[in-house]
C-alpha cells in the first residue's frame, strides 16, 4: 500500500497525452501517460474528493507571436482546472506537481526553462501551491500518473534512442489499435 490510498495490483493500462491534451480522472485506477523532453506536465487534484487531471504542455510554435503561444498556454491551464473543477473537485483544495522542461539539444534556446517558468507563474497567481516538482536538466523524462490520486511516477531516458524508442512503442501500440479503419479501445 503506497500512501493513504490503495494502488491497483495489476499493471494499469496507461493512455498516454500528447502536446496540448489535457485528461481528468475521477478514478483511483486511472493511469495517464507523457513522455516529456521540453514540454511540461501539470497535475492537478484534490486529495480529498480524489478528482484530478494532467495537461500536456509545448509552445506551439516559434513562428506565432508571444501572446498567442501564452495564449495557447493559459487556455491548457484553464482547461486543465475547470476540467477537475466540473469533475468535482474543490478549487481552494487543489494541489499540483509539475514535471519536464528539460534542455535537449544543447544551443538550441530555452523553451523548456520557459514553459516552467509560465507553469510555476501561472499556479503562483492562482493560488495553486506546488507540492512536488521534477523540471530542468536535459533528461527526457517518462511519466506514470494517477491524476485522482497525485501519484506520479517518473523514469528519465537517458540517451536520445531511449525517447525515440519510447515514442515509437506508443505509435506503436496506436497502430495496433486500428484495424481497417477502426479504432478498438
Amino acid at each position: 500500500m503506497n500512501g493513504p490510498f490503495p494502488m491497483p495490483r495489476h499493471e494499469p493500462a496507461v493512455e498516454y497525452i500528447r502536446q496540448s491534451e489535457v485528461r481528468i480522472a475521477a478514478c483511483a485506477d486511472d493511469c495517464f501517460g507523457a513522455i516529456l523532453g521540453s514540454c511540461v506536465t501539470t497535475i492537478l487534484w484534490d486529495p480529498e474528493r480524489r478528482v484530478g487531471g494532467m495537461n500536456h504542455l509545448l509552445l506551439p510554435s516559434r513562428s506565432l507571436e508571444v501572446s498567442a503561444l501564452r495564449g495557447h498556454e493559459v487556455n491548457l491551464m484553464e482547461l486543465l482546472i475547470n476540467g477537475v473543477v466540473q469533475a468535482g473537485a474543490a478549487r481552494p483544495a487543489l494541489q499540483a506537481k509539475v514535471f519536464g522542461g528539460a534542455r535537449m539539444i544543447n544551443g538550441l534556446g530555452s523553451t523548456g526553462a520557459a514553459n516552467v517558468a509560465f507553469v510555476e507563474g501561472f499556479l503562483a497567481e492562482e493560488d495553486i501551491p506546488c507540492v512536488a516538482s521534477s523540471t530542468g536538466g536535459q533528461q527526457a523524462r517518462r511519466l506514470r500518473v494517477w491524476p485522482a490520486i497525485g501519484r506520479v511516477q517518473q523514469l528519465r531516458l537517458r540517451e536520445r534512442d531511449e525517447v525515440t524508442l519510447a515514442l515509437d512503442a506508443e505509435r506503436m501500440r496506436r497502430r495496433a489499435l486500428h484495424y481497417s479503419g477502426v479504432e478498438l479501445l
